[in-house]
């Protein structure tokens, strides 16, 4: 139910989440009631068949007229049409009794899978994925709430005025749903301003099937439905019999279904109340969707060591409870990054096809079992449950992965659609995480100027030195104009004049001439620069730019020399050491960085108070190459340089175009495209980095960009005239008075 603070959308799907599960909940209790009072138990595995054929052809026929038409217009449509045919089911009971309660459970059995799967669809579409994630569990929650009231009715109206009198009232509750679910639809999807029926059409050429042939992720979805539905058609097969053993047929085999269905509607609630987004956030989607699953093969465990209708109550109602509380919340997720044209196409022929395809299975195993062995039924039925929950439980372990590469696919795609990200080259970002290509340091023209200290002694002839021994004179004379002619060499320095400019990085008219020369014989002297990064002694200038000499390297040596300057005291070697990690692994992908280490580093980074997060700059800022890129803006205005830290870290062993993207993303006013970055990097970080990086990061607002100087001067130009034009007004009338009294 919607609660205060809730946004307008959710609290928009959390009503018509409990209109379309209450209508569907009384259903199933008006369907199971109305068949077993009119036909034998031994037609219900027949039923089942001939649901599983109806739902298919309901599916085929659902999934041509939605290449025609839209979700936003199909789906409303679709509930007023099962209204109608309510109504007229109703009105020819009277005459037709048992051809009613067979077209009844079709209508139920067939169309109510494909109405909901339509209502998750259009959730689905409305909502990012971060979004879905943590708004799914209440919608859930609202649509079991309903089923819960629809049940107590259910149970309140059959002893009152009979089993008739349930039809007028599905009828109305599907005229209720379709009424929320337009509204659902054609509000702004995703705060794009476009309704559901503007977004992106699935393309007419690729069906259902093909779209599953093509998407193995998919496929583990199906046959995850595949397998939980055919077990429970087996075990809910058993429970009915022993409960039409029980309760004999007529009414009071309806209120004990009604106060099952309530009584399991009520315990689900209970749980995604309580602890369906915690269960998600802790353990995953693949752990929530295979819930039923798990409950399925202990009850019928259970089963068989106890036989009878409590341990079959156990087994269903387990499987029932799961599969409306966790399993919906997680199940539904695995939609949400999917591409609009395969979630279309392929959604509810998985939703329903494989749905009733599984009814099918298990009512042909049900036939099959009661004419080969007859005695055995019971048990050998439970253990083709076990069997199915089981292969249920390998598909869901599959998908973690399936969603986790899915995302990053929805990642890249919505990156590449989205114009607004236009304006921050995808190579802008790269740098974030890549630093530049080295550069000579003449086309910088750094300003002319020279330091005078004390002299060479001039009684030496610099002639008669070694050229070694000459050069280092030049390196240490402060001359400017000798310091960059040896620095500036093509050939390099040689081994003896490396500490000399090691020590001139911190003289800042020739810092980037020795940041040149140095990069120039980095490789070979990996354990010379790694000495001087680590020394706390050395000066903090040379110690920071030193960092930035190493993005050339390609070496082990170098980048487990970088490793330590990871753990410094000062921010800017720590980001220029990590700028130059990232760079020697895009060139040399080999090179072994250690996960744990990389995560106990961002830990330490992102476990600072706000004030500390936003106040890190640097004082060099990034490579002159870099100079007058975008990046500078965007970390400027968006980002900040912590943040550009951390994912600069997190690409060392993560995935590194998604996350790029991600970084984007964050800083973007498409909704959309937020959620789906927050929800990967919510999937692909640990729990503990991800508690700690949440506040910086999650539906922050953009830093507005620096305004103008001259836009700024002249807005207080004018707020001072106003301000002389406000105080001589003040001052007139003393003024007229002091001239009236004179």
């Amino acid at each position: 139910m919607p609660i205060k603070g809730t946004p307008r959308p959710v609290a928009a799907a959390m009503i018509g989440a409990a209109a379309v599960t209450g209508q569907f909940v009384s259903g199933k209790a008006v369907r199971d009631a109305l068949f077993l009072t009119s036909l034998d138990l031994t037609a219900l595995p027949t039923m089942l068949l001939a649901t599983s054929a109806c739902s298919i052809l309901l599916v085929i026929a659902n999934a041509r007229t939605a290449r025609r038409i839209g979700p936003a217009t199909l789906v409303p449509a679709s509930f007023a049409a099962s209204g109608l045919l309510f109504l007229i089911e109703w009105m020819v009971r009277s005459r037709a009794p048992l051809g009613t309660a067979v077209a009844v459970y079709l209508h139920i059995s067939g169309a109510g899978p494909i109405l909901a799967s339509g209502f998750w669809l259009i959730a689905s579409e409305r909502f990012d994925p971060h979004t879905a994630k943590k708004r799914y569990a209440h919608i859930a929650a609202a649509g079991t709430l309903g089923g819960l009231v629809s049940a107590l009715v259910t149970e309140r109206v059959a002893g009152m005025s009979g089993l008739p009198a349930m039809l007028p009232l599905l009828a109305g509750l599907q005229f209720l749903s379709a009424w929320f679910v337009r509204g659902i639809a054609v509000s702004s999807a995703a705060g794009t301003g476009a309704s559901i029926d503007e977004s992106m059409n699935p393309d007419p050429s690729r069906s259902g099937l093909r779209v599953l042939s093509e998407a193995p992720y998919l496929r583990n979805l199906a046959t995850l439905v595949l397998l939980g539905t055919t077990g429970a058609a087996l075990v809910d097969y058993l429970f009915k019999a022993q409960a039409l053993d029980t309760f004999g047929r007529g009414d009071n085999l309806l209120r004990f279904f009604a106060l099952y269905y309530a009584v399991t509607s009520l315990i689900a609630f209970v749980l995604q109340t309580s602890a369906s987004l915690a269960i998600l956030e802790r353990f995953g989607v693949a752990f929530s969707a295979a819930t039923p699953s798990g409950a399925m093969l202990a009850g019928s465990l259970a089963g068989l060591a106890a036989p009878g209708l409590g341990s079959l109550l156990v087994a269903r109602g387990g499987e029932s409870v799961f599969r409306s509380s966790f399993f919906r919340a997680g199940y539904e997720l695995f939609y949400t990054p999917v591409p609009a044209d395969e979630k279309r196409a392929a959604k509810t022929l998985i939703d329903v096809g494989f749905d009733r395809l599984g009814d099918g299975l298990g009512g042909g195993l049900v036939r099959a079992v009661a004419l080969v062995a007859p005695a055995w039924q019971v048990s050998t039925l439970l253990w083709f449950a076990i069997v199915c929950s089981a292969g249920a439980l390998a598909a869901a372990c599959r998908l973690k992965r399936g969603y986790l590469g899915t995302l990053e696919h929805s990642l890249v795609d919505l990156s590449r659609r989205d114009g607004r990200l236009d304006r921050i080259d995808a190579t802008t970002t790269a740098n974030t995480i890549r630093p530049s290509r080295m550069r000579r340091p003449e086309l910088i023209a750094p300003p002319d100027g020279q330091i005078d200290v004390v002299p060479i002694r001039k009684t030496i002839d610099p002639a008669t030195l070694d050229a070694d021994l000459r050069d280092a004179l030049s390196l240490r004379s402060r001359k400017r104009a000798r310091v960059v002619d040896v620095l500036s060499r093509e050939d390099g320095l040689a081994p003896a004049l490396v500490p000399h400019a090691i020590t001139l990085l911190a003289w800042d008219q020739v810092a980037d001439h020795a940041l040149f020369a140095l990069r120039k014989v980095a490789e070979d002297h990996v354990g010379q620069l790694v000495d001087a990064l680590l020394d706390p002694n050395q000066d903090f200038a040379i110690r920071r730019r030193l960092a930035r000499v190493f993005s050339v390297c390609v070496s082990q040596r170098a980048a487990t020399g970088l490793m330590f300057g990871l753990d410094d005291p000062r921010f800017d070697v720590r980001y220029q050491s990590a700028r130059s990690l990232a760079a020697i692994i895009e060139k040399n992908p080999r090179v072994q960085i250690n996960r744990d280490g990389i995560f106990a580093v961002v830990l330490r980074e992102v476990a600072v108070g706000r004030g500390v997060w936003e106040s890190r700059r640097l004082l060099d800022g990034v490579d002159a190459a870099d100079a007058h890129s975008t990046l500078d803006e965007f970390v400027r205005t968006r980002a900040g340089e912590s943040l550009a830290h951390v994912f600069t870290l997190l690409s060392l062993v993560l995935p590194r175009e998604p996350l790029q993207i991600a970084f984007r993303s964050l800083h973007t006013d498409n909704e959309q495209l937020q959620g789906t970055a927050l929800e990967y990097l919510d999937s692909v970080l640990p729990g503990a980095i991800r508690q700690r990086l949440w506040p910086f990061i999650e539906r922050r607002p953009m830093r507005r960009p620096a305004r103008p100087r001259d836009e700024v001067m002249a807005e207080l130009l004018r707020s001072n005239h106003s301000i002389m034009l406000n105080l001589e007004e003040l001052r007139r009338p003393q003024l007229l008075a002091g001239a009236g009294a004179s």
